[in-house]
Parts: C-alpha cells; structure tokens; sequence
C-alpha cells in the first residue's frame, strides 16, 4: 500500500482547500489485493468514515470538505478478511508519504480555509526589515533631550547613553534591586526616515517597528499611552512625515500591537499616579476600570506574573471600541497617520474574536492592510491554552513570524538536522498553510526575542541557551565569527529563495552578535560589510524576479547535505494566476565540510507542486536532470531553460 499525500497522483488537490472542496484520496496497492478500504476523517468536532472503491489496484474516493473552517486529519483503515491494519503518516510528518502500521496510526492533514482568502500581495513580493527603535539611528538629539526631560518628569528612572558604542545595561542600575530596561541610545523616527534611500537600495519594502508609543522602557511593551508617538522617537507628526516619505518610496510602514496587557504605568492603569486621568487601579469610576481584572481585595490580574503589565480584558466592549471600532480608534488613529498594518504582539494570548474583529474592520478600511501575528509554533495547528486556533484559516492573520523556519533552518545549518528533514519542514507548511497564507509568512532569522543569526550560528546555541547572568560574558571568538558569518550566507540564501517576506532584523546585514535581549538590542553599528555584500546580492535578485516572489516552489534533497530549492513559473502566470515571465531559478545549498557532487532528475520530484504544473516545468527545462558540484559550506544559484 502506498499514499503520498504531497502528490496529487495520490490527493488532489494537494495543500490546503477551501470549504466545501472536493478532494479526491488515492491508495495504491497490489493489483488483485483482496480488501476493503475505508478512509477516516476527523477532527476535535467532525468524524466521518468514507468507503473507497478499487479498480485495478487503486482504491479512490471522493470527499466533500466541510462548510467549516477547520483542520482535518485523515488516515486509512484497511480489512482483509479478520486482519484490520492502518494506512497513515510517518512519526512527525503530516504530509509526504506514509506507512501501514497495525496500531497507533497517525493522520495526514488537511487544512480547510475560508473561501476567498486573500492576503496583501504587497506582502508575498516584498523584503520586511525590522527596527528596534532606540537602537537605530538617532537622527535629532533634540527628540533625546525632550524624551530625557518628560520621562524624568513622570518620575521615571532613565540613564541616557554616552555614547552609541557602549553597550546595554544587563544589570540593575545603581542603587536598584532589579534590571529595568530604562537605557536609552537615542534612536528615534527622524534616524529611520534618514536611511529610507539605504534601506531602498538593499531591496526593502516593509519596516516593521517595535512599539513606539510612550512608554517608560526601551522595548514600549508596557503601554503608556496608545496614540502617542514616546518622545524619545519625536512625535505622531514625525511619524505621519516618515509614513509619507516611505511611501513614495515604495516602503509600508508595520507597527507593533501590543493588545494583551497595559503598562501599569500609562494613561489607562495609572498605578503610579503619573497622569491626569483616573486610572483603573486608582477607581472604579474610571472610564478603564472594566478593561481589567481585580479581586476583592483589590489585586490584579497581570501577564505571566509581571506586576508591571496588568492584563486586559480582550472582549470588553470598551476595550475593543477604544483599539479597534470606536471612531478614532487605536487602529484608525494610526492608518490616518500613515500605517500599512500591524504586527500583534502574543497573538496567541488574543481571543481568535478580537483578532477576527480586526482583522474585518481593517480590510473594510483597506483591503491592503497587513495583520501579522507573533506565533512561535506552526500556525495551522497551534493551541492555546486549551482552544484550537483558528488565525490562519482566513478571518484572522494574513502572515504570522515564521519562527518554526528559523529553528529548522539553523538546525540544518548546524548539522543538527540533514537536508532530508530541512525538505520535509519545508513541505509541510507549503502543504498545510493555506496559499495565500503560506506566501505572506514572515520569514525571520533573527528577532528582538531570540539571538541574532550570526550569534546562533557562531555558537552553535539554537533553542538551548544560558542564563542572562552567563550571557554577559559570552564572547564571539573570531574563529567562531567566521564560521557564523559563513553559514549566515547560506541562511539568508535559504531565506530569500523560499516563499513568503523575507525579514531582516536591523543590523543582522552587517553580521552584528548577541544572544538574548538585552544583548540582541545593541546600538547598530556596522561589524562586516562584507556580509553586507552578499545579502544585498540576494535581496536585490529577489527583488528583481517576480518568480522568487510567486512562483512555484519545489522542495528536494539532494543528498544528506545538499538541499535544492527550485523556484519557477512554467508558464505566464504564477501561482495566483496573475501575468509572470516564464523561468526557473535552481538553488543549492552545501552545508558539508567537503565538495559534494549531486545528480538527480526533476522528473523523480514532485512532493508540493501541482500535477499539472510539474508537467509543463518538464516540458519547458531543456534537460530535466542536474549534475554538478557545489562547494563545502557554500551555495549555488542556477538559472534553468
């Protein structure tokens, strides 16, 4: 028996589908096989046995998804006489091809989404960089002055930088008990809007920034006051001027969403006092009160235990008309000055109804406006404190951070994985994500919350890392260096090629280290411009050829270290339909210490592409098979015909 569920030989369609689809399910197994054949479909609501009819050797079925976003599983029940065995996916794969197993049969997966779902495209052609705000640039002191004077006015405590070469402050400041991140460098909206023409150049679309309304940290994740530019950064004017000045750029401007949870010290909890409005912790007649939780003894409700960060009450009608619904709403304050979207912060701590919320009231107001979400696991499957999500199926996210590619794609590059995992982690979200989804995603390497590139790769360190007390000592060698510099080359090859936004944490192009914050939030400063080089080689090809941004993709191994990544259009559209040159880029990626020679023949591989457009890809290659060598830890680009 066999069934290959990334095949449409076996499934068709392959990938996710949209509800009330036809699928059609094929088993193959030995001509004159006696058996009968069931499939079984299900899910945490939905259980459904369907019977298969043979015709020589083939058993098929055809079945009707249902009129409900959903995430299905399915699996074979096979009965020959008084003997039942099972027919499904291996351990740890969802899709690819199968096994029979006589117990414990696991299932394939089928997404179901809603009909109609689209995403901004702006987003699957474009390259995202990513700000952390502070650490920048600092284009006006003037705006560091002004944010020093305010703050320090609100009896907050604030250490100004010296200078943009010291590092961050990993440990309490003098005379405190606890580190509190109240250092600041200077970077401001005025030093972003100073480097739109290099952030141009090196092929970016997107800027996605950290938060930047008040607050009383660095980072901006305990609100102080929703639509209010900090005055470190300068004000909602700079930042309508900076939004407009991208624009005619052709750069989107992302903002960072912070809906879960307050600062304790902001407008709306006041725990300190510091401004005029009465505040939640002060009365229950404050116009906020209900946002939050307290018990009867007057204590609160806050995230994961900082005291600092009252959670709010997601589904509170005050709440959402005050961030999403209300005339001059969070949202629409900030499309008004300019934003093209919004990153939420802890998406999974959002109730899927206020994402859904959002995500209909923006495309109201513009159908373009990109909802991204802060999703650590695979989006399609995650769950959340006991509820299966539903953000990826079509009323919620457009594109989530791609943090599983990350951890897979460093895994293979270390060697912890070989190119026959990193190929079937790549298919899997081809198959499982819906489309429009699938090229949307926010392909990272590096964040404000975990290490940068470089520094994962140089220390080998993936999801396994030291305490912040270890970490102050760390240091890069140079021959660790090297090494982070010259797998970084082929991380950000792998990253460029492959569908969705390729997204560039500020820096990571000049090869900057650091572990974990505060260490991966230093000041930017230039470390190898010759790192620089080679990504803006691949950020400019990709931005060049329409094929890398919506073409097809074809995944394969091509041996136990080199992965090829073929990106092509075998026709004049791509895979939405809309006009593209035909053609086919080949990369190949060599994480060994030696030369390899590689052999091997599109017509063997067809594992996420379309039966159809696999056959035109055949006719339209001159020769289908590849032969060649590709250098120890290097990379290879190939153009076919």
């Amino acid at each position: 028996m066999i069934h290959n569920a990334s095949i449409e030989q076996y499934r068709e369609p392959i990938g996710a589908v949209t509800k009330g689809e036809e699928v059609k399910l094929r088993l193959f197994a030995l001509e004159g096989t006696a058996a009968t054949v069931e499939v079984v479909l299900f899910s945490e609501e939905y259980h459904k046995t369907f019977p298969m009819r043979e015709k020589k050797g083939i058993y098929e079925c055809i079945i009707e998804m249902p009129e409900k976003a959903c995430i299905l599983w399915y699996y074979f029940r096979i009965t020959e006489g008084n003997y039942t065995y099972y027919y499904g996916a291996k351990p740890g794969r969802t899709c690819g091809e199968g096994m029979q197993v006589e117990e414990d049969v696991r299932g394939f997966q089928i997404t179901v989404y809603e009909r109609g779902f689209e995403t901004p495209r702006w987003l699957s052609k474009g390259i995202m960089y990513q700000i952390f705000p502070d650490r920048f640039c600092q284009g006006n002191r003037q705006n560091t002055e002004k944010g020093e004077e305010y703050h320090r006015k609100m009896g907050r405590d604030i250490y100004v930088h010296k200078s943009w070469e010291e590092r961050p402050l990993f440990g309490p400041m003098e005379g405190k008990e606890f580190y509190d991140p109240c250092d600041f460098f200077g970077g401001d909206l005025e030093g972003i809007k100073k480097h739109l023409d290099d952030l141009k150049k090196l092929g970016v679309t997107c800027i996605y920034l950290n938060p930047i309304v008040e607050s009383s940290s660095n980072h901006r994740y305990n609100t102080g006051n929703y639509k209010k530019v900090d005055p470190f950064l300068g004000d909602n004017e700079d930042f309508r001027e900076l939004c407009e000045v991208a624009r005619r750029k052709g750069i989107h401007i992302i903002l960072d969403g912070v809906f879960s949870h307050t600062g304790a010290d902001s407008l709306y909890f006041n725990k300190n006092g510091n401004y005029k409005s009465v505040g939640a912790y002060q009365s229950q007649e404050s116009p906020f009160y209900d946002w939050y939780s307290f018990d009867s003894k007057g204590d609160y409700k806050s995230w994961w235990g900082f005291r600092s960060l009252p959670e709010v009450n997601e589904l509170n009608e005050r709440f959402l008309s005050y961030i999403i619904t209300g005339k001059d709403s969070v949202l629409k304050h900030w499309f008004t000055l300019g934003a093209s979207g919004f990153r939420l912060d802890v998406a999974d701590e959002l109730p899927d109804e206020f994402i859904f919320l959002m995500r209909k009231t923006m495309k109201k107001m513009f159908k373009n406006y990109a909802l991204i979400g802060e999703v650590w696991e695979d989006v399609t499957t995650k769950e959340s404190y006991g509820v299966k999500r539903k953000y990826a199926l079509g009323k919620g996210l457009d594109s989530t951070m791609n943090y599983p590619f990350k951890v897979n794609c460093v895994n293979y590059l270390l060697g912890n994985e070989d190119a026959y995992a990193m190929q079937q982690f790549l298919l899997g979200q081809q198959c499982n994500y819906p489309k429009p989804f699938y090229y949307s995603v926010m392909n990272l390497l590096s964040s404000h919350d975990i290490p940068r590139i470089r520094t994962t790769l140089a220390s080998g360190m993936n999801e396994m890392l030291p305490s912040r007390e270890n970490q102050i000592d760390y240091v890069v060698t140079s021959e660790n260096d090297r090494k982070g510099a010259r797998l970084s080359r082929l991380a950000f090859a792998i990253q460029f090629f492959i569908p969705g936004i390729p997204s560039i944490y500020y820096g990571d192009e000049y090869g900057m280290n650091g572990l974990m914050d505060p260490f991966n939030r230093g000041p930017m400063f230039k470390h190898d411009t010759k790192i620089f080089e080679e990504l803006k080689t691949v950020s400019v090809f990709r931005s060049r050829e329409k094929i890398l941004q919506t073409g097809y993709a074809l995944y394969i191994a091509a041996s136990k270290h080199v992965l090829a990544i073929l990106r092509f259009v075998p026709g004049t559209k791509d895979v939405f339909g809309e006009p593209c040159n035909q053609g086919a880029y080949l990369l190949l990626v060599n994480t060994s210490d030696e030369e390899e020679e590689i052999d091997f023949d599109f017509l063997d591989h067809k594992e996420g592409v379309p039966e159809e457009e696999h056959r035109r890809l055949i006719k339209m290659l001159d020769n289908t098979r590849v032969h060649t060598k590709v250098q120890k830890l290097d990379y290879k680009i190939m153009h076919l015909s």
